[in-house]
């Protein structure tokens, strides 16, 4: 069964669509759980199917679970920087999840580039109501990774916007 657990939208924004999912019990159990996907994936990556899904888990065990969706990523996307999302989307969204629980703080569950994402989000911004960050299957420590050195560079010339940096410097993708 691939059907998704029910959710209603919270917020739109650009590039960003803010999910709560429906609860499946009437109490709460623990703060709650902001999935942070990857980018260029599909959100859906926290809830594959029924009986193997994050999602459906945290709530059967009465948890407030939300998530940020990014949306289709287009070729129009291509001046965005990483750090469109981890200084806009994933704070704003993690604000409102906050809000949303009556203020308590957010357990973030990033996967690959979004546990980077959300990483990054929390050490730029300590202020926020973050309570813990899991990182699943996500790279951390590209310091010995050879194919990173290229944006290294290129961060010193774009002011540290790497991703849609390296865009500009390189004169943009074919369309």
């Amino acid at each position: 069964d691939t059907t998704r657990q029910p959710s209603e939208v919270m917020e739109e924004a650009h590039k960003s669509t803010l999910r709560r999912y429906t609860p499946t019990h009437g109490t709460d159990h623990g703060d709650p759980v902001l999935f942070v996907p990857p980018l260029g994936s599909q959100a859906a990556c926290f809830d594959l199917r029924r009986g193997c899904s994050l999602a459906e888990h945290l709530l059967t065990n009465g948890r407030r679970t939300y998530l940020v969706d990014y949306g289709e990523m287009r070729l129009s996307d291509r001046d965005l920087g990483i750090e469109f999302w981890v200084s806009e989307v994933v704070p704003n969204a993690i604000r409102k999840v906050s809000q949303d629980a009556g203020g308590a703080p957010v357990n973030l569950v990033g996967w690959c580039l979004g546990g980077v994402i959300a990483i990054l989000t929390a050490a730029a911004y300590p202020e926020l109501p973050i309570k813990s960050v899991a990182m699943v299957a996500s790279p951390f420590d590209l310091s010995k990774n050879p194919m990173v050195a290229p944006l290294r560079t290129a961060g010193k010339y774009t002011g540290g916007r790497v991703l849609g940096g390296v865009l500009k410097v390189l004169g943009g993708l074919p369309a």
